[in-house]
């Protein structure tokens, strides 16, 4: 009789193994591919975004997160005084732009469910206007520069993406990495002339090492500014400058 049970086993066992696998393949087969997020964070900074993310294999996936900052104002401090006149930046700025934030993740168990580990990459570019105010021929003009901002950079990030409910997740990360970004700033106030830019231009030159201005995707360090000035405008430059990258995101999706 025990011969014939272990028999029995013998050939059940394989039949056993097979449907296992069978079930394996079916769960990844009806399991969802692919899940459409919102990034709550984002929201409450007042950026609007979505965020797409789609298994390519059994731990990994790949994703998109992509946005509009719409203006919002953050605030910009002093920077120096005009040799003879008093030019000082006075308070706040507003950016808005487009941003992308590609990236790659593994899984600890399997694609789309569980913790992660992600290597993400980020792209802005913004634009936004700078106040200050300057007194001249004894009268004391408020006016703005004109300035843009664009960066690329990356880094990694750790996260855990829980199911709700049916197709329905949550998905909780931060991360942090290093970027590269140009910053361009420029003006032509119709109440300036030639011989003001050019004060303008020396100013900033002067003051560039000791000037505190903070930008919050720039940071506040401005090494390597350049500056320059026509007949009709001046403006300064900061090319290739580098900067922490912060990823963080508490995102709500659906998968299908």
């Amino acid at each position: 009789m025990r011969h014939l049970i272990l028999f029995g086993s013998l050939i059940l066992f394989p039949t056993f193994v097979k449907a296992q696998d069978g079930d394996k393949i079916l769960d990844l087969a009806l399991a969802p591919k692919s899940i459409v997020k919102i990034n709550l964070v984002g929201y409450a900074m007042l950026s609007i975004n979505a965020n797409y993310e789609y298994m390519v294999g059994p731990k990994t996936s790949v994703g998109l997160l992509g946005g509009y900052k719409i203006p919002s104002t953050f605030t910009l401090d002093a920077i120096g005084t005009l040799s003879d006149e008093t030019m000082t930046y006075t308070g706040q700025i507003t950016p808005e732009g487009l941003f992308l934030n590609p990236y790659f993740r593994f899984y600890m168990a399997k694609a789309m469910k569980g913790f992660y580990l992600e290597a993400f990459t980020r792209y802005y570019s913004y634009t936004y206007l700078v106040p200050y105010d300057y007194e001249k021929n004894g009268g004391n003009i408020r006016a703005n520069l004109d300035g843009t901002a664009t960066g690329f950079g990356g880094g990694l990030a750790l996260g855990v993406q829980l199911e709700l409910g049916p197709r329905i997740y949550l998905d909780l990360n931060t991360g942090f990495g290093v970027a590269s970004g140009d910053m361009h700033v420029q003006t032509n106030d119709p109440n300036l002339d030639a011989a003001d830019y050019q004060k303008i231009k020396k100013n900033i030159e002067e003051n560039a090492a000791d000037a505190d201005v903070r930008i919050m995707f720039l940071g506040k360090t401005l090494d390597g500014l350049v500056a320059g000035a026509n007949d009709s405008s001046a403006w300064a430059d900061i090319n290739n400058e580098l900067f922490p990258l912060f990823r963080g995101g508490i995102c709500l999706g659906f998968a299908f």
